[in-house]
């Protein structure tokens, strides 16, 4: 029956036109930009599904940035990213890759342990009262080596590395966190305690998140699946 020449015809015809409509399709497909713009007058919770939206695209491993001239064309003159994400400094928490962004999006400020110096308040700062930013997200992440470190009993072997890992130590009680079943919740209690720094040691960011002008999130980076998750306070 495989062999009888009409079905062979009508397999060849059906196969043809298979073809045809995917060759039609592609150019269409390659040009379509990712991510979209935007929406339009967004809350800041909206921007965080937004962004949870991204990331699920991110943990299916399918970014498909096709519009990136554009967007570099597109943000020559200025900037105006409606999201800052303050998170660390780990080379495997690209934090556009992570939200499935792209250029312009993304205001990022990134330092060890992802805690906020007077330097980093200052970009945020800065990008509140250009009137950019509408959402803040403080973004720790799973095997973070700055908390680990600041877990363990001695202190690191530098200055600097003291002053980081003393920061850190803020958000927990180091006596009753030690041990590799609280690093994550170690972790956590950081990204809390670094969002809450920042509302204490800046008026300008406290007033624009108390005015709910601007929106205040922490969230877990799992390095594993992609997954951030929102930790609550």
């Amino acid at each position: 029956m495989a062999g009888n020449p009409k079905n062979l015809e009508v397999l060849v015809r059906r196969s043809s036109l298979i073809l045809a409509v995917f060759l039609f399709s592609l150019p269409l497909f390659a040009q379509t930009p990712f991510p979209e713009p935007w929406p339009k007058a967004l809350v800041p919770q909206e921007y965080w599904q937004t962004l949870l939206t991204g990331n699920a695209t991110y943990m299916a491993g399918a970014l498909p940035y096709k519009g990136l001239q554009a967007e570099r064309d597109a943000n020559v003159g200025g900037q105006n990213p409606p999201v800052t994400v303050l998170s660390c400094a780990d080379s495997r928490v690209p934090a556009e890759l992570v939200f499935g962004r792209a250029i312009g999006d993304l205001f990022v400020v990134r330092v060890a342990g992802n805690v906020a110096t007077t330097l980093d308040i200052a970009s945020i700062e800065y990008a509140i009262l250009h009137k950019w930013t509408l959402l803040i997200v403080v973004m720790g992440h799973e095997d973070c080596g700055a908390v680990k470190a600041a877990l363990e009993i001695d202190d690191p072997p530098t200055p600097s590395l003291v002053t980081l890992v003393q920061r850190i130590r803020e958000s927990f009680l180091l006596s009753t966190w030690t041990g590799p079943d609280n690093v994550e919740r170690a972790i956590k209690a950081n990204a809390r305690s670094s969002a809450a720094y920042l509302l204490a040691h800046s008026t300008v960011i406290r007033k624009a998140v108390l005015e709910h002008r601007v929106g205040l999130i922490a969230a877990y980076y799992n390095l594993k699946s992609g997954k951030v998750e929102e930790v609550k306070q």
